[in-house]
């Protein structure tokens, strides 16, 4: 970013030389005030340069106040704020005063952008390094979008050429990227599905197995007590049959009885004639 917003600067320096001509044959006053701003804006540069950012953002500042129409002077405070956010600390994080600095020179980078047609070679620039921004943040699609528009307002813009295909490159290797860790969700998820299945099958074998002990607890229970109803049953079987042997004893005894009675009486009763 250093190297590119240097490059940035040098550029803008030839172009506030190209405006400071044609206005040259302005009133008196307007003419003083754009020598204060164009004075102010040189010594900003050079700040600038050395990397004294907070003395060159004044110099801006007070460049503005001379000229409030000074789209350079707001252009160069934009990126000196930007510049200043960058250095003071990582602006993804929560760092108030970075992200306070980053937030004012992004605003007066688009406000320079948005000039369009009206400044093309200045709006161009203000495009190409709100692209750089959302490059950094790996916002490729935004940064696409700002290198196309600074392309547009200036198609001999190579550094917006040459950063327009490498944001297209990250952005496809981001989809793919996007589309390896679906895949990967996927596969946990099948994965997760896999042993979710694998828990169940295990879970009713061993409800089988629980049942089978059961049924084998329960014939061993059964058998424990089938030798005592056969037992049982066998005794019950011995007292009826003698019960049934002691009936026909006392039924054969009857029997006999009766018979030699009849026999007996039958003797008596004979008579003869």
């Amino acid at each position: 970013m250093q190297k590119i917003n240097s490059n940035i600067l040098r550029r803008i320096l030839a172009g506030v030389a190209l405006v400071l001509v044609a206005v040259m044959t302005a009133s008196p006053a307007a003419a003083e005030s754009i020598r204060k701003e164009r004075k102010l804006i040189t010594s900003g540069n050079s700040l600038y340069k050395e990397g004294k950012f907070t003395e060159a953002m004044l110099k801006y500042k007070s460049a503005l106040e001379a000229n409030a129409n000074s789209d350079v002077a707001r252009f160069n405070l934009g990126l000196t704020r930007i510049k200043m956010a960058q250095a003071t600390g990582n602006v993804q994080k929560d760092d108030s005063v970075a992200k306070r600095l980053m937030a004012e020179g992004v605003e007066l980078m688009t406000q320079v952008a948005r000039l369009g047609n009206a400044k093309p070679d200045l709006s161009a620039k203000a495009n190409y390094n709100l692209g750089n921004l959302r490059f950094d943040s790996e916002d490729y699609a935004g940064a696409i979008a700002l290198y196309k528009q600074a392309l547009r307002l200036n198609p001999q813009f190579e550094n917006a050429r040459r950063n327009l295909r490498i944001a297209q490159l990250r952005q496809q290797e981001q989809q793919d990227n996007n589309d390896d860790n679906k895949d990967q969700n996927q596969n946990q998820q099948d994965q997760n599905q896999d042993q979710q299945d694998q828990n169940q099958d295990q879970q009713e074998q061993n409800q089988d197995q629980q049942d089978q002990n059961q049924d084998q607890q329960q014939d061993q229970q059964d058998q424990q007590q089938e030798p005592r109803e056969n037992e049982i049953s066998q005794q019950a079987a011995q007292q009826i049959l003698n019960a049934v042997e002691n009936n026909e004893a006392q039924t054969r005894a009857r029997k006999g009885n009766s018979q030699g009675q009849k026999a007996g009486g039958a003797g008596q009763s004979v008579k003869k004639w």
